[in-house]
């Protein structure tokens, strides 16, 4: 009896540190925009590497289709960088980024 009291105890914690590593994954919104500033500018302006297009001039459709589009390609933008920070994202959190980069028009 104490043996399979002391299994479910040690199930219920492992569950619970399993639930608080997930919401911890929980992405701040404000943040990951200060990330993408560093590269595109405050107001999302400044054309990186000297080569991309402004993304204040996007649409959210064009932009949508260019983070797909950079998920979707073998090399995902310069030296596969924009698919590495677009995969961590869902395409619901994509969309909210979306949104606040056509906000600063």
């Amino acid at each position: 009896m104490k043996k399979s009291v002391s299994v479910c105890f040690k199930i219920s914690i492992f569950l619970c540190l399993i639930s608080q590593s997930l919401f911890a994954r929980e992405y701040d919104l404000a943040k990951e925009i200060v990330k993408c500033q560093k590269c595109h500018g405050v107001n999302f302006d400044r054309q990186v590497l000297h080569v991309s297009k402004k993304i204040s001039n996007f649409s959210k459709k064009e932009l949508l289709t260019s983070f797909d589009t950079f998920l979707n390609s073998p090399s995902g933008g310069k030296k596969g960088l924009m698919k590495i920070v677009l995969k961590k994202y869902s395409k619901e959190q994509r969309e909210k980024i979306a949104d606040i980069i056509i906000s600063k028009k």
